[in-house]
């Protein structure tokens, strides 16, 4: 009975039988993962234009869970997609007269995305913001939803009140 006992204890901690906390956390961690990724795609959509591009323009990706911005992980880049140009936000430096990434100085633009404010199970709103000089910088807040083919960012939400 004991040896049960400590078998179910290790397949849970490990995630092994459906519907257990860690489990559980494992699909959350994915979820919130894959809307933070249709938040870099739009990004890159957004500053990677062809004139960036010929430039050699980077866009260097951090992630903000909530008060403390973190680089991007690799494995997190890969989940984004195919772009050549992402890189960490480690690897870039953000400079007054215009971020640059710090190995080779090229052009950069500095991207953070979260936190996430869920709306539905199929909608989130994602906090954005870009820095790519002193003057040309903001933030604002991009309408993440769950498509058939995935998690897909329909662009800035724009609040607007009555005069």
């Amino acid at each position: 009975m004991r040896l049960r006992s400590v078998c179910v204890f290790v397949a849970t901690f490990w995630g092994w039988i459906p519907g257990s906390p860690v489990q559980g956390a494992d699909e959350e961690r994915d979820r919130e993962a894959a809307v933070l990724a249709a938040a870099v795609r739009q990004q890159a959509h957004e500053h990677l234009d062809e004139t960036a591009r010929e430039l050699g323009t980077v866009l260097c990706v951090a992630i903000d869970p909530g008060g403390a911005p973190q680089s991007a992980s690799r494995e997190f880049l890969a989940r984004v997609g195919t772009e050549p140009s992402l890189r960490r936000a480690a690897e870039c430096d953000p400079r007054p007269s215009g971020a640059v990434e710090a190995m080779t100085l090229r052009p950069a633009v500095i991207v953070t995305v979260g936190p996430i404010d869920w709306i539905a199970e199929d909608e989130a709103w994602v906090d954005v913001s870009y820095f790519r000089t002193s003057l040309v910088s903001a933030q604002r807040r991009y309408r993440v939803v769950l498509e058939r083919e995935g998690w897909v960012s329909l662009g800035p939400i724009l609040l607007d009140a009555p005069v």
